[in-house]
């Protein structure tokens, strides 16, 4: 079975993308407001990660079975 990951950013580019972000937040300048939207923003990434996770266990389950399937 071959599986296909949606078009999204992979994660790293996510682990990235919270870095800059947390860079921003701890900028003197940000306000109150920017760093709320910030981190919105940041928990939004994080969530997409932990789905990719979560799908990438699920495949790797999946192999292993079909592995031990074949053994």
């Amino acid at each position: 079975k071959e599986f296909i990951m949606e078009n999204k950013k992979n994660i790293e580019q996510n682990f990235n993308e919270v870095e800059k972000i947390i860079e921003a937040m701890q900028k003197e300048d940000v306000t109150l407001d920017e760093s709320f939207k910030l981190y919105n923003q940041g928990l939004k990434i994080i969530k997409d990660c932990n789905q990719q996770i979560e799908t990438i266990e699920k495949q790797i389950k999946i192999i292993n079975e079909e592995a031990q399937q074949n053994v």
